[in-house]
């Protein structure tokens, strides 16, 4: 049971950094290329869209982090890497809930003129190479953690 809980949370991270891969790459690209007030007007239809495929990929990753953490050996080596893919997974949602989301909030509200919003989303899109960065740790984290729960 716990080889299965590990092998969908691995799957899980690797698809919320998939999605996250496909919105700097691709939508955080786009975004940047229009006129600051338009990319604003945009921003309001293409955000939530993007909320169901983040939250269908982030929370099964980190719940299973979670209780691959909370349930592995206390004295396991395992459990410390499951530790820190739940703590790197934890850091990209507070990273979003701090940063991220309430920018996000003001872009869809047109809260800022051209140049601010510029300013903005620039530095929007650096803090978004980060938290893929922190997740993607998170990841090989679970991989080791994974790596050590089974006998080879």
């Amino acid at each position: 049971m716990k080889n299965t809980i590990s092998i969908i949370t691995i799957i899980a991270i690797g698809a919320f950094v998939g999605n996250m891969l496909n919105i700097g790459l691709s939508h955080a690209i786009y975004w940047q290329s229009l006129d600051p007030i338009e990319f604003m007007k945009f921003f309001a239809i293409d955000f939530p869209l993007l909320l169901v495929p983040t939250a269908l990929t982030l929370m099964p990753a980190w719940l299973g982090t979670l209780f691959l953490f909370l349930k592995g050996d206390k004295k396991s080596e395992s459990r410390k890497y499951w530790m820190f893919a739940f703590l790197a997974l934890t850091l990209t949602i507070i990273q979003t809930s701090i940063y991220h989301l309430p920018m996000n909030l003001d872009f869809m509200a047109l809260k800022y003129d051209a140049i601010t919003t510029t300013s903005k989303l620039n530095g929007w899109v650096i803090s978004h190479w980060i938290r893929i960065s922190i997740a993607i740790i998170g990841g090989v984290y679970a991989l080791i953690g994974f790596q050590k729960t089974i006998k080879i």
